[in-house]
């Protein structure tokens, strides 16, 4: 849902502006510039470390990573390998920064709240649908799964460009809200077509009540914070490592015969994050900053050109 709002409010700045061409193009460079070099960072220590670390099909699977085809991957060949299961969902939102702009700057704005309730409401339709052809898991992994977040955010970010402001009063609401759909989704089974069709779409009502009210005011203060900020700097390469970092620590513990890592619970999450946390630093200080950096002034002249 941040993606959808975040990206959508870049690119309603794009198509307020003349050069539209020259605006896609900065957009296109600033993603690029922003998620390719820690990704392929990721993905070059995993082809290296497959052997050492045993998952023969990290190497296999490399090809459709690269080509951000993680989630066909994932829906056509289960969950292996379990060290990049996590990059389905950076692949779920290459696919949507590929579509999304040429739809926003073709559709008139006047269609645009409608566009996104329809594809919300397609969203709970093809998750009935899977469900029906029981192919849940293998739809979970598409792009279908994750456009009514999406769309949300991109409603949301229309809207706050149109001057719409969400009540504070919405928040308080949809906090116990979404806790309470989070609890139920964890603590029960309540089945595949509860769990799956009826509370994922219900839990983007209070996920889009939260974006809505901390996008302005005192929240944005509070979200902008220095310590915030800079946590969220990294928390993409945070993202991106610590999958890849708990594989080589489970390696590592069977190899010197200290058991499985995998067993030792708060020790595992400490230890594992607080990698994870520091390879991102790393990361953002080395390689993304500095790329960052480039790209800006790169693009900038290409912007003012």
């Amino acid at each position: 849902m941040l993606s959808g709002f975040l990206i959508t409010n870049i690119l309603l700045d794009v198509k307020g502006h003349d050069h539209h061409t020259a605006g896609i193009t900065v957009f296109f460079a600033r993603r690029a510039a922003r998620i390719w070099p820690p990704y392929f960072l990721t993905l070059g220590f995993c082809w290296l470390a497959a052997g050492p670390l045993r998952l023969p099909m990290m190497q296999e699977s490399l090809p459709w990573h690269a080509l951000f085809l993680s989630n066909i991957w994932y829906a056509t060949h289960g969950s292996e390998p379990w060290a990049l299961g996590h990059l389905w969902t950076l692949a779920v939102e290459e696919q949507f920064y590929l579509i999304w702009p040429f739809v926003i700057l073709a559709l008139p704005s006047r269609h645009f709240l409608k566009l996104c309730g329809a594809l919300v409401s397609c969203t709970v339709l093809y998750r009935v649908c899977a469900f029906a052809l029981g192919k849940v898991d293998e739809a979970n992994a598409l792009p279908f799964d994750s456009i009514d977040a999406l769309a949300a955010g991109a409603a949301l970010s229309f809207l706050s460009a149109e001057g719409w402001s969400a009540p504070r009063w919405l928040l308080w609401l949809s906090v116990p809200v979404g806790l309470a759909g989070s609890i139920m989704q964890i603590a029960f089974d309540l089945g595949n077509l509860v769990q799956w069709v009826v509370l994922e779409a219900a839990l983007v009502l209070p996920l889009a009540a939260i974006v809505a009210v901390a996008s302005k005011g005192q929240f944005l203060k509070i979200l902008a914070n220095r310590s915030l900020s800079g946590l969220g700097r990294i928390s993409y390469g945070a993202y991106l490592f610590h999958l890849p970092v708990w594989a080589v620590l489970f390696a590592l513990s069977a190899r010197f015969g200290v058991g499985d890592f995998f067993s030792r619970g708060p020790l595992t999450m400490l230890v594992a994050g607080s990698l994870s946390v520091l390879t991102a630093l790393v990361s953002w200080i080395m390689v993304e900053r500095p790329v960052m950096a480039w790209s800006k002034r790169l693009t900038s002249r290409l912007a003012a050109a």
